[in-house]
């Protein structure tokens, strides 16, 4: 309210949404009736009442002037305060986005060097091969003439293809004609599985850097490998990878000869390293014990029919679990080698 109780507003005829403009526009209207030039002829009261009213309505426009300033002035302020915390917001996201990708990178950099320090021990351990044996408990102590006269029966390369993708090779020996037990490679309780055939090749080669020349026929197995390495056959090839891609789906949607193959591998190392833990899940009465009966007379054209039917009855998470549990006690004592 103006100073003497009068609403300046109401004195110059505007409301309180007109603008400085309006304003201004209405005072020079105002100005033009109650100038007190315009009334030099008035008598002196009336002279008098139009001087009051005219510095009433100066007083009240230089009010909303002041009123409009102030305000305006202000939502400068508030624009030019919003504006510096934007950009005080915008610096510090800034800030913060470069401190995360500062730290990304960091990370990235740690990671990549931890990958690379885990390569090159790696590569070291490969490298730094250890003496290899055939690993049974029946070897050496088997006797010699337990072992196949034909060399070639008796001692093959394998491949092995983990549940990471990564092939390795190495070398299965039976100890019996009805090749039922099997010595491997090993080391330190180890299966020792090499990068590549010619890499196997090559350190098999070297007499002196192993121990496995101990075996019935090995310089007949030395002279059959040749000069250069071959890849295993499919009989004496190996994929747990695929054995896991296929436990995705039903049991009745598994290959019988693929997880015979494999069965009868995991068994043979178990038995070879002693792995009591895998052992047990490949013991009689067990869920993979029984699966396996099922497959060995799947393909059968009569008998067959029944194991179908008990197949595509069965549910397949016991069964997957189990398998990649023997799987993964197997992967766990395999060595790398260059």
């Amino acid at each position: 309210m103006f100073p003497d109780g009068q609403d300046p507003y109401t004195l110059l005829g505007v409301t309180r949404e007109s603008s400085v403009a309006e304003i201004r526009e209405r005072y020079l209207v105002l100005a033009q009736i109650w100038h007190p030039d315009r009334h030099q002829s008035s008598p002196a009261k009336v002279r008098e009442e139009v001087t009051r009213q005219m510095q009433r309505i100066n007083a009240a426009y230089q009010h909303l002037t002041d009123v409009h300033t102030r305000a305006h002035h202000d939502r400068e302020r508030q624009t030019r305060e919003r504006r510096d915390r934007e950009r005080d917001t915008r610096q510090r996201q800034d800030r913060e986005r470069q401190d995360r990708e500062r730290q990304k990178r960091e990370g990235q950099s740690r990671e990549r060097e931890a990958r690379e320090r885990q390569e090159r021990e790696r590569e070291t351990r490969e490298r730094e091969n250890p003496r290899a044996q055939w690993t049974h408990p029946g070897f050496p102590g088997a006797s010699r003439s337990a072992t196949s006269a034909d060399p070639r029966s008796t001692i093959h390369p394998i491949a092995i293809t983990l549940r990471s993708g990564e092939r390795g090779y190495t070398l299965r020996a039976h100890l019996d004609d009805q090749q039922t037990d099997a010595a491997f490679l090993g080391a330190q309780s180890h299966l020792l599985l090499f990068r590549s055939a010619e890499s196997m090749r090559k350190y098999v080669a070297r007499t002196e850097a192993h121990e496995l020349a101990s075996i019935e026929g090995w310089e007949s197995f030395l002279d059959g490998m040749g000069s250069t390495a071959t890849e295993p056959d499919d009989e004496h090839t190996f994929d747990f990878d695929l054995i896991t891609y296929s436990l995705r789906f039903p049991p009745a949607q598994w290959v019988p000869t693929l997880f015979i193959a494999n069965r009868d591998l995991i068994r043979e190392i178990s038995e070879a390293f002693e792995l009591d833990g895998v052992l047990k899940h490949l013991a009689v009465g067990s869920p993979l014990d029984y699966l396996d009966d099922l497959f060995r007379v799947a393909d059968r054209p009569v008998a067959g029919w029944g194991a179908r039917r008990q197949l595509a009855s069965l549910q397949g998470g016991l069964f997957s679990a189990v398998w990649r549990t023997a799987i993964g006690g197997i992967e766990e004592r395999v060595r790398w080698l260059r």
